[in-house]
């Protein structure tokens, strides 16, 4: 009986720090363009170009700025409510990430929208759904 519960006490503690480590590192989209860098468990992402000494990640690339995680609303093993503010600091956007079983983060927007991409030199509003894989 000992056993059974170690075994099983082990398979928590691997699929927890799993899923912690799966909401931190470097994420591309190939459709956005863009780079999803993150640390959803600690403040630690500096990004100085900015001013903001530490941060819970950020996204930049083939969107309208540089939008900075400045927030964890709520995350478990699966997903996280995020705020992310415009570099410019004049729009705000509410993103659940999901992360899929194959080690992919879904950024889902909630709410409003206002992260737009540039597509043919013109903004246009990002899919409800963007899907970022790990570097």
């Amino acid at each position: 009986m000992k056993k059974v519960f170690f075994t099983f006490c082990m398979v928590c503690l691997s699929v927890a720090g799993w899923a912690q480590e799966a909401f931190t590192g470097v994420y591309y989209s190939k459709e956005l363009k863009a780079t999803l860098r993150i640390n959803l468990m600690e403040k630690n992402i500096p990004l100085t170009d900015l001013d903001f000494d530490e941060t819970y990640g950020y996204m930049a690339g083939n969107v309208n700025g540089t939008w900075v995680i400045l927030d964890v609303k709520k995350a478990d093993n699966q997903k996280a409510l995020v705020r992310m503010v415009s570099d410019m600091g004049n729009d705000a956007q509410n993103v659940e990430l999901r992360l899929t079983e194959n080690g992919r983060i879904e950024l889902k927007l909630v709410g409003e929208q206002n992260i737009k991409m540039v597509q043919d030199r013109k903004y246009v509003k990002l899919p409800k759904v963007v899907v970022f894989n790990k570097k």
